[in-house]
């Protein structure tokens, strides 16, 4: 890369970086002072969307790229909730064009990769698919956190919520936690430390 492509490159990284800064807009609404990050959504949404692909026989690296990147347009847009979104009459337009934006200024052979990458019909494309359940199950144990420390709003979230997925896998993993947060035995989940051995020199 020359001086130029080195220039864009940098910019683009520092827009990523807007995401570190953005609020999950949808968890104010449940009046959560602090929720998560774009960017902290976006992290386990990509490791579900590797571990889902692996479970429904496609690509985990594809996947996971288009998890890890599904959500930066709104470095620009801000994270619009999906009441939000419900007064745009855009489709995917403002989120598509953003997207061809972004990677337009990045060297020709990175603007090439994250374009094939991202260009996806979630309809009809397995990888987008796979990639939407991720971003929900993603919301799904969000929801159960928030819960869980004190939010009932959040409990029914993961309800209006779990009935949107579409894979098998994710379908069955949304099951299991229904299943184990309506018989009170979610905390043996949330508390996954317990029982781990540890061989510092400290007490069991």
């Amino acid at each position: 890369m020359d001086q130029e492509d080195l220039s864009d490159f940098a910019k683009f990284i520092f827009e990523l970086g807007q995401l570190k800064r953005t609020p999950r807009s949808g968890w104010t609404k449940l009046g959560i002072d602090n929720p998560e990050t774009v960017a902290e959504h976006s992290f386990r949404t990509a490791a579900l969307g590797f571990l889902l692909a692996v479970l429904e026989g496609k690509n985990p690296y594809e996947v996971a790229g288009f998890c890890l990147f599904h959500d930066m347009a709104e470095t620009r847009t801000l994270d619009l909730d999906w009441l939000a979104q419900d007064y745009l009459e855009k489709g995917d337009y403002i989120s598509s064009r953003i997207l061809a934006d972004q990677t337009d200024r990045l060297p020709k052979e990175l603007n090439q990769s994250m374009t094939e990458l991202m260009d996806r019909e979630e309809e009809t494309d397995k990888t987008a698919q796979i990639a939407r359940d991720a971003d929900l199950l993603d919301l799904l144990f969000q929801a159960l956190e928030y819960a869980h420390q004190g939010n009932p709003l959040a409990r029914q979230w993961f309800f209006n919520t779990a009935s949107s997925l579409t894979t098998e896998s994710g379908k069955k993993i949304a099951d299991f936690l229904r299943e184990k947060e309506e018989a009170g035995e979610l905390e043996d989940l949330l508390a996954w430390w317990k029982g781990l051995e540890v061989s510092r020199g400290r007490d069991k």
